[in-house]
């Protein structure tokens, strides 16, 4: 399970927090309507299997798509 909570949009760039499980830790991740891209702005998602990575990915690129962006979000799987 991830966290997300938007913490800024300036239009183009989307800020979010983000906490994996249960980890007393967050880190940010950044979206780009204009690229269609993400960046990682913390080394904290490098702790977590590939996977983690790619569910906030696949989330910010849904949300794109639709450009609705939750203010707060959790991804849940199993």
């Amino acid at each position: 399970m991830i966290r997300l909570w938007q913490l800024a949009d300036d239009g183009d760039i989307v800020q979010f927090k983000f906490q994996v499980e249960s980890d007393e830790k967050t880190g940010t991740v950044l979206y780009s309507r204009q690229r269609q891209a993400t960046k990682f702005e913390t080394l904290l998602i490098d702790n977590y299997p590939e996977n983690y990575r790619q569910h906030i990915r696949r989330t910010l690129f849904n949300m794109g798509a639709i450009n609705k962006f939750s203010k707060q979000y959790t991804i849940a799987w199993y």
